[in-house]
């Protein structure tokens, strides 16, 4: 396994790539990690650094990579917004589908959390991802993340322009454009296959998204499109290694089934 640091859209977001050590194999189906709120390439507890070194070893090329604002990009989070995520989930994917040993018809989404919500809302815009997976996440935004940063955020940002949240200063324009967009409506265009999982003891963002997803597809589709699991004890971020593996090899066993799925 190699991993290599880059930047990319113009130079003003930060990535690292993880490759297999099988030479021979010319191209490979690659996941892109898209973290959430406050959040980073590396994730809480090294989250998404751990889930690169495991895919590897399972015959995946891994992308991670910070939105603007976040990590080791440029950028300030005063300045972030959803909508300007979602040009640069484009930008990212875009990139990805150039690289060399990359196969662009398997591109995987793995969003977390708010990345998750933004998985959701991108989704239906690539016809060639045919998979997506969701850990724990956003299924609406302003009322999950206000229910994360407390109404407090949301009328200090309001009245002062932005609102201190652990550093991360969250402008008003962050809250009210979390207003315009639907990850539940945007999914139902969604013709690929959907994996949620979510801990059953996550304090910030509700289990019952893994629920509210799955209803409104079904409802718009009607037939079977979603998958979704529950990991026991586990909280938002699955802090704790026992849940980190069963996250993993979760995720994992989904993908193989659907990448190579029996005849």
């Amino acid at each position: 396994m190699t991993s290599t640091a880059i930047r990319f859209h113009s130079n003003q977001l930060s990535a690292a790539i993880h490759y297999p050590i099988d030479q021979q194999q010319s191209s490979f189906p690659t996941i892109i990690f898209v973290h959430g709120f406050v959040g980073s390439k590396v994730g809480d507890h090294r989250l998404f650094v751990k889930a690169a070194n495991f895919f590897v070893q399972k015959g995946f090329i891994c992308f991670r990579f910070d939105f603007r604002g976040c990590g080791e990009s440029d950028g300030d989070y005063q300045e972030v917004t959803v909508t300007k995520q979602l040009e640069e989930l484009r930008a990212a994917i875009h990139y990805v589908s150039t690289l060399n040993r990359v196969n662009p018809e398997q591109i995987i989404l793995i969003g977390h959390s708010l990345g998750g919500a933004i998985t959701a809302l991108s989704a239906s815009s690539f016809p060639s991802i045919q998979n997506i997976v969701l850990w724990s996440p956003v299924a609406r935004p302003y009322l999950d993340i206000r229910f994360i940063t407390g109404d407090e955020a949301i009328l200090t940002a309001e009245k002062k322009g932005t609102f201190d949240y652990k550093g991360f200063l969250l402008s008003h324009d962050f809250f009210r454009d979390l207003n315009n967009h639907d990850p539940l409506e945007a999914i139902t265009s969604y013709e690929g296959s959907i994996f949620i999982i979510h801990g059953d003891q996550d304090q910030e963002v509700p289990k019952e998204n893994v629920a509210t997803y799955r209803k409104v597809i079904n409802e718009k589709r009607n037939e079977q499109l979603i998958d979704v699991s529950y990991i026991s004890g586990a909280d938002h971020t699955f802090t704790n290694t026992s849940w980190e593996n069963e996250l993993f090899h979760k995720t994992n066993k989904w993908l193989e089934n659907v990448l190579n799925p029996r005849s």
